[in-house]
């Protein structure tokens, strides 16, 4: 099972398949990759990091400004 947290601390929990990875994971739920950063335990994570039982991961929304 993984948890995300995303739009304003929503929090959902999913089942995954063995062996799937970050991109794959925003991919089958429909979030544009390019527009969110995903972390694991405080740390942002590359698109091509297994994910695995028990993680509890973060995606952030990219904001910029300036």
């Amino acid at each position: 099972m993984v948890r995300d947290d995303l739009e304003e601390r929503r929090e959902e929990s999913f089942e995954v398949d063995e062996g799937l990875n970050v991109a794959e994971f925003l991919d089958e739920r429909g979030i544009e990759r390019q527009e969110v950063l995903v972390s694991r335990d405080g740390k942002i994570i590359a698109e091509s990091a297994v994910l695995e039982d028990g993680d509890e991961i973060n995606v952030f929304d990219v904001i910029a400004g300036g």
